[in-house]
């Protein structure tokens, strides 16, 4: 199948823009790394194979953004908060508990049950096997039930 660049932009850029955004908690920053995402899908689109789905490919893509731009600006990656309102909800004890959490695991747990993405997709984007995912799943989902016991 074919893809057309621009459409790709039109269905996918505020999405990815918000998944960078809740990684970097930078607006300017997101901008950025969003846009050099996209200019990186634009080069290698051609090289997609469908073995994913098209947004499954892009998130990896600006995954690997967010950990270079880290890298190169020398900071660790600290994840934004799930929500910026200020009204309270009924999850706001579970927000706040997975902001404590590492990366690692708020990773795992925002693709599967934020972007409802499947083991197999969230291999792809953070490069481990499927197995990984499941055993970090498991993991994150424990880690976060202690911190919630914890409260």
């Amino acid at each position: 199948m074919r893809y057309k660049f621009e459409e790709i932009v039109d269905k996918y850029y505020k999405d990815v823009y918000r998944f960078v955004f809740m990684m970097v908690k930078n607006r300017d920053d997101a901008d950025d790394i969003t846009q050099e995402t996209f200019l990186k899908v634009r080069r290698y689109l051609w090289k997609f194979k469908g073995n994913s789905s098209v947004l499954t490919w892009i998130y990896r893509i600006a995954t690997n953004e967010v950990k270079k731009s880290f890298k190169k600006n020398n900071r660790s990656l600290k994840l934004a908060k799930i929500t910026n309102t200020e009204e309270s909800g009924p999850y706001d004890d579970l927000k706040d508990a997975m902001e404590k959490l590492d990366r690692e695991s708020y990773e795992i747990l925002f693709l599967k049950y934020f972007k409802n993405m499947s083991e197999k997709e969230i291999a792809f984007i953070v490069n481990v096997p499927e197995g990984t995912v499941k055993s970090r799943l498991f993991n994150a989902k424990k880690k976060l039930k202690e911190i919630i016991k914890s409260e």
